[in-house]
């Protein structure tokens, strides 16, 4: 099973497809590899949607949700729990953020553009000044995107399954871990001295052959 029609996927999306793939399998206790034959792809296409290299198709999705019963739905936007269910709703829980962060900056520090904000929110007139350049930068500044708070979302949504607390917190830090691994830098000279160093030379008389190429000696 590869990449056989693909989902319409923005990049944020797609980032948060891979961190819930590689979450998924941590948490089936499983390799890629072995993850991928279970399911009937190849690990290379796993690890390609994984590094969010590749977009999967929505038979792949199914393959999963069939295979390990883990739920499309929080695989492509972390709606729900990891094996489906009602958890916290990631875009209301925003909304929420952000209007706090209005309220807040409106009533406790009397900014003007916020009490505007309030008011065109309480009129349902927003849509009015939403296209403006100069409130989408207001916005961004008062209450700026946190990817480690929503990380925290995406993970708490997926761990509601767990009953045993103790499992729960090692499978949380794990998880936690194996995310900011995955999002390391690439030392791209010390991968490719890893390639090198793991090519192999076997002697196989009277042929010799090179481990890791198609070559013969005739």
């Amino acid at each position: 099973m590869e990449d056989q029609g693909t989902t319409t996927l923005d990049k944020a999306s797609l980032d948060g497809l891979g961190a819930r793939l590689a979450l998924a399998i941590l948490h089936l206790g499983i390799s890629q590899s072995e993850f991928a034959r279970r399911l009937g792809s190849s690990p290379g296409f796993v690890s390609d949607v994984v590094r969010r290299v590749k977009k999967p198709g929505a038979e792949f999705l199914f393959g999963i949700k069939q295979t390990f019963g883990i739920s499309a739905d929080w695989l492509l936007s972390g709606t729900g729990t990891m094996h489906g269910g009602g958890g916290i709703n990631l875009d209301l829980l925003r909304t929420i953020r952000l209007q706090v962060s209005v309220a807040k900056a409106a009533i406790v520090q009397g900014d003007p553009t916020a009490k505007a904000l309030l008011l065109l929110i309480r009129d349902g007139r927003l849509a009015e000044a939403g296209n403006e350049p100069e409130l989408r930068t207001y916005l961004d500044r008062l209450c700026p995107e946190d990817p480690d708070r929503d990380l925290a979302d995406e993970l708490y949504n997926g761990h509601l399954w767990t009953d045993d607390p103790a499992t729960q917190q090692r499978n949380l830090l794990a998880a936690a871990v194996a995310y900011f691994e995955a999002r390391k830098p690439l030392d791209k000279l010390a991968a490719l001295s890893r390639a090198q160093e793991s090519r192999v030379q076997i002697n196989i008389s009277p042929n010799q052959r090179i481990a890791g190429r198609d070559y013969h000696e005739k």
